[in-house]
Formats: C-alpha cells, structure tokens, sequence
C-alpha cells in the first residue's frame, strides 16, 4: 500500500513538473539514457481529415457535426539492461495541444480555423484503464502499468483517439464552403516512473495539418412551417383508396451561400421507419381511413425517408445548387384516401434534412 502512495504521489509530482516544461519549451526537456524503461511510438504524425461535412441548417452550440475516423496509436515499451533491473515500471504519457487553449465556454474543445467550428480529442486505451478520456483544459495523461523480462521485446500499448468536430458559437458559421486547413499540434511526451524528473518528447500524434471542407450551405428562415389544409367533404374522396383532395401550397426559406449542391429528405415524425409517401396521422387525429401527402415542386409525392444528412440517403432528392441569398422550396400538402373514411380532424409532422456536397 505504501508503494502505491508513493508511486501516486511521484506521478503527481513528476506531472507538475512536465505542465512547467511544456510551458516554456519542450526542447529544454531531458532524456535521460539511464532509464530501465524505456518506450517509444508508431503511428505518430497524422493529419486530421476530414472529408466533406455538412453543418446543419441552424446548429446548436455544443452540437457535434461530425465524428470522424479513429487515429490509432502504439506506445511501444520494454525493460532493457541498464541499471537499475526492473521488470516492472509505469509508463505516464501526456498528450497536449501545443500553442491552443479550449474555445471560450469550453474545457475540451479546440479552435480550428473554420470559424465557430472547433475539435474535440477523445482518447482510449484498455491497458491503461482509459476509456473515452478528454483532453482536458490543455492535455491528458494516461498512466499505464508495463512489465516484461529485461531486455525482451517492445510491449505494445494500444490508443485509440476519437476526434470530432463541435460547433462553439450560436453563429455565424460562415454560408457556403469552408475548407478545414488547420487544427492544433497535439504533441506526445513520456516519463517513467523508474526515471522521476525526466521526460522525453516523441513525433506528434496530429502534426498540425488538416483537410476537409465545411459546407454550412443554408440557415432556416422558419424553423416551423405550419399547414393548414381546407375542409373538405368525405364526398371528395367517393374515387375510392388513393383520391387526393385539399391542397395546400407552401414552401421552405432558407438563406444561403453559394458553392454546395443541396439536396433535402423529409422524414415521418410519427413513424420514422416509414418509407411510404403518405404521412402516419398523429395519435390524436380523429379521422380515419386519410393520411396526408406532401408533392414536391414538380407535383410528385415525396416518399420519406431517415433523418440524415449523408449523402445518398433513402428517397433523398437534390434541390440544386444553393444560391448566395433566399432559397424557396415550394411544397404542396393534400389529403388521400388510404381505406374506409370516418370524418374527423388529422395531423401529421414531418421534419426535414439538408444534406451539402
């Protein structure tokens, strides 16, 4: 029990001291050649890359718009023959943002140079009982037990990091196309417990350099659009199953930058898993034997589809291509006749997905 007091305390200390050196240059840090363990890495020097993201019509501070692919790192460590002999050591290794403090309102996340748009670093690694640990404030440190004989093989300890990317601001994310060029350097330093007072830095886990593009194409003019279609008489729909009646006009507004193609999908909010182009009536409608229709602006009727924003979606369509200024997307609603009527009053909801290339 005393050793692990001991050892607790050693690596309090030894990170106080490793926060007062990165603080002031990490080239002044010491390697010492004497160390029973010693470790080094694979798979450092990433860039961050991000591919094509589209940023919802009007995103919400804290909402993440993408998480992107793991980066997976190894610490490679083993116990080698210099004095003193030891099978057993811990490995502590700090992962910092060089030159980057969090975004205002935040401990965990990072500016980039896409405005209002930010990176957040989630690290995991089994043998060193971290799961989903932050970066916190400015770095994170992950304590990890190693042992092995003397002089025998590197022993892999295995990190996987989770990187995404969080919008920091009520607005404005810029309209239209931003290209992701730049994120913090996230650099690496070791120490060992059988080394008090000395660290080492290694290659970077993120150089620095990054790739991608933001399309935040169109904010919503009105975040509801409420229709209301006229009375009719069940008369309307003698024709039978599948007679339409009431229509009702309306449109989307949105406001844009240009350089995205847009393409939207419209989801059943009752019934998300619905793919049919008749709406499920909400539980309070009354009538019975009606669903509603939405017809885009060529007459058809939309068939629904899931509630996402990637490309190729179900039932998916392409608007075109998002003009600098007012985007109109002109919708009709009507009734159908899917069985035997019974007057009454209906509802339906349906929301609806932008999707960016």
């Amino acid at each position: 029990m005393g050793n692990d007091t001991q050892r607790s305390d050693l690596l309090s200390l030894m990170r106080l001291f490793v926060r007062v050196a990165f603080s002031s240059c990490i080239g002044m840090l010491s390697l010492s050649a004497h160390a029973a363990l010693t470790c080094t890495t694979a798979g450092a020097n990433n860039v961050i890359n991000a591919g094509s993201i589209s940023v919802p019509a009007n995103p919400t501070v804290g909402a993440t718009i993408a998480t992107l692919a793991p980066t997976h790192l190894q610490m490679l460590c083993k116990m080698d023959s210099s004095a003193p002999v030891e099978t057993t050591a811990t490995l502590g290794a700090y992962f910092y943002a060089e030159s980057a403090h969090p975004v205002a309102g935040f401990t965990d996340v990072f500016p980039t140079n896409v405005q209002s748009v930010g990176i957040r670093y989630r690290f995991n690694a089994p043998a060193c009982n971290a799961s989903n640990v932050p970066m916190y404030d400015w770095d994170v440190l992950l304590t990890c037990p190693v042992s092995g004989e003397v002089g025998g093989p590197y022993v892999p300890i295995d990190v996987t990091v989770i990187t995404s990317l969080v919008v920091t601001a009520n607005g404005p994310i810029p309209l239209g196309v931003r290209e992701l060029t730049t994120v913090p350097l996230v650099g690496i330093a070791y120490e060992t417990s059988d080394t008090p007072g000395s660290s080492w830095p290694q290659s970077p886990l993120y150089t620095g350099a990054a790739s991608g593009r933001i399309v935040h194409a169109c904010a919503i003019n009105q975040p509801d659009a409420s229709v209301t279609l006229p009375t009719v008489n069940s008369s309307a729909f003698s024709g039978g199953v599948g007679s339409v009646a009431g229509p009702q006009s309306f449109s989307l507004v949105f406001s844009c930058g240009s350089g995205a193609q847009v393409s939207i999908v419209l989801t059943d909010n009752t019934d998300p898993s619905n793919r049919s182009n008749v709406l499920t009536p909400t539980a309070d409608s009354t009538a019975k034997g009606i669903g509603i229709q939405i017809l885009n602006d060529k007459g058809a009727p939309v068939s629904f589809g899931p509630d996402s924003s990637e490309p190729f979606t179900i039932n998916q369509w392409v608007i075109g291509r998002s003009p600098n200024g007012r985007l109109e997307v002109p919708l009709t609603a009507r009734y159908i006749r899917t069985g035997n009527v019974v007057a009454g009053a209906i509802r339906a909801l349906a929301t609806f997905t932008m999707s960016y290339q």
